[in-house]
């Protein structure tokens, strides 16, 4: 008997939300001692603000500022697509949060995507296609997506188009396992990579080519197996300190990659293809203890447990948890995001189950197949690093003057508590670092060093509030 598999994978492997729930928690913590070199960057304070909104927001995923000064609102938490006017006191619905409409938002986050002449795109799930929204915060027109089927690989993660309108997006890794079964033989285990591609989709020739690559996942290991009774099983190794790349966008369309292992950011030029590898960055690295190793261990533990007590299994048996704690939205600042999906050939099996935000299922006829809940382990002391890695995921944020903004797991800069943001440009150079008010967290940009702030919590709801970066952020090596 012939068995075709193929695993689809996209986003943060290994429920890596764990290590972003005990790397919030030390977040800041400063370094005992401050290079010399960061003492040389500039520490830059924004101005007050001069506009807040009155209306309140159940996450800020991300914002785009309009031509007349108005700003979309990708309220994430609440399923919904604001215009706010330019004094962010008036409030216009885009897209709502009722299901089975025109213009419903979906049931997941999704990110909002500027795109050419000053319009946005944003996933519309039922129909697997792309709405244009005009430059005045209306739905102009609906678009199809060179794949229709990656749209849902967007679903809270990053996405963006470059200088000729092309969508950028982190793409799925495929693994197709093919090979005669015995009867009676289990099929060899599964072992998801690490990394993932970065994807450019080309609209008018519906191309898609793979632009580069950033590492998702590394001591933690994924294991899936079928049994002689057709049941999935999954072992999970969770190793608390992961070392991961991020990536975004500039504006013009350049491709910046900060690399997590060293911590340097490269950069793809949008109209000459020419890589430019920055220099190592400055950062405070932490030493973690063996003390330190046992209590991220711990707390990863705790989490999974109180997941697992928060779970439920349907009627097929298959075993479903969501929202581990952690860190925000998956994909967008939050860790943790696992999609994968198990498609069989002849004689195989659909149904599937959702693993800590992960969608674990199956395509084709047959048997339903089932997924009983993933058993957790971690590794020994010396398989974990030995410092806090420098970023995590959803760090790295591109402003509207060429740019990329990274917030860091440590620093020395923080002076109550406060997130510091390093800046750097293009040539990979850090060049300054810029400290929000307390309680506050970086929504998005505008034009001139405009920059919006998030500020609440979620029983309370976040408002969004605008500022200034004194000199306007621009770098004089941009």
């Amino acid at each position: 008997m012939t068995h075709t598999r193929s695993i689809t994978i996209a986003g943060t492997l290994a429920l890596s939300a764990n290590a972003a729930l005990a790397l919030v928690a030390l977040a800041l913590v400063a370094a005992p001692t401050t290079l010399a070199a960061q003492q040389n960057v500039p520490v830059m304070a924004l101005s007050p603000l001069d506009a807040k909104s009155l209306d309140t927001f159940g996450a800020i995923l991300n914002v785009r500022q309009l031509p007349n000064g108005s700003v979309l609102v990708n309220d994430a938490g609440r399923r919904r697509l604001l215009m706010l006017d330019p004094t962010l006191a008036k409030t216009t619905v885009v897209i709502d949060s009722t299901a089975g409409t025109s213009s419903s938002y979906g049931p997941r986050p999704t990110p909002l995507i500027a795109y050419l002449g000053d319009s946005s795109l944003f996933v519309d799930a039922a129909s697997s296609s792309l709405l244009v929204i005009d430059p005045f915060g209306k739905v102009a027109r609906v678009m199809s997506a060179p794949k229709p089927g990656d749209l849902r690989f967007l679903g809270g993660g990053q996405a963006y188009t470059d200088d000729k309108g092309r969508l950028l997006y982190r793409g799925a890794m495929m693994i197709t396992q093919n090979r005669n079964l015995n009867p009676g033989e289990r099929p060899a285990p599964i072992q998801p990579p690490d990394s993932a591609p970065i994807l450019r989709a080309d609209f008018d020739t519906r191309m898609v080519d793979t632009v580069g690559r950033v590492k998702l996942s590394n001591g933690t290991r994924v294991n899936m197996e079928q049994g002689a009774d057709g049941k999935m099983s999954v072992k999970m190794t969770i190793n608390p300190v992961q070392t991961i790349d991020d990536w975004t966008v500039l504006a013009d369309g350049s491709l910046a990659f900060v690399r997590g292992q060293d911590y340097h950011v490269d950069v793809i030029d949008a109209k000459s293809g020419e890589v430019t590898h920055g220099g190592k960055l400055p950062f405070d690295w932490k030493r973690l203890t063996d003390d330190d190793k046992l209590k991220l261990i711990d707390s990863a533990r705790v989490a999974n447990e109180n997941a697992q007590k928060a779970a439920g299994t349907n009627g097929n048996g298959t075993f479903q948890m969501d929202g581990l704690p952690g860190g925000g939205l998956p994909g967008g600042g939050a860790p943790g995001e696992v999609r994968v999906m198990v498609m069989s050939g002849p004689g195989g099996g659909g149904g599937g189950a959702t693993v800590g935000g992960a969608e674990l299922g199956g395509m084709g006829g047959g048997r339903p197949m089932q997924m009983g809940a993933p058993k957790f382990e971690f590794p020994p002391l010396k398989e974990i690093a030995d410092y806090y890695p420098a970023i995590r995921a959803g760090a790295a944020k591109a402003d509207l003057e060429g740019n990329v903004w990274i917030l860091t797991t440590t620093t020395a800069q923080s002076t109550g508590g406060e997130l510091v943001y390093d800046v750097i440009n293009k040539k990979g150079e850090l060049f300054q670092r810029v400290r929000l008010p307390v309680g506050r967290s970086l929504a998005g940009f505008g034009k001139g060093g405009v920059v919006y702030l998030q500020s609440g919590d979620r029983t309370n709801g976040f408002v969004l509030e605008r500022t200034n970066l004194l000199g306007g952020g621009r770098s004089a090596s941009n």
